[in-house]
């Protein structure tokens, strides 16, 4: 992971999942203020900070078509 400003940057092949609530988001986040967690808002805004995310691995799941 890579952190420029706001913005962190995972290494290639991998994506950002949220840990408090298990959200998968892309390979790029810029950090800000969180107001709502699974559809509800929040009484205290969270700061976000790289340690809120994790890197785990990009799945890729395809289909066979017969």
């Amino acid at each position: 992971m890579t952190q420029t400003d706001n913005i962190i940057k995972a290494d290639p092949g991998k994506c950002f999942k949220r840990k408090i609530d298990g959200v998968v988001f892309g390979d790029e986040i810029y950090l800000g203020t969180t107001y709502y967690l699974d559809g509800l808002r929040l009484q205290e805004p969270i700061q976000e900070s790289p340690d809120d995310f994790e890197e785990i691995d990009i799945e890729v799941r395809t289909e066979e078509i017969n």
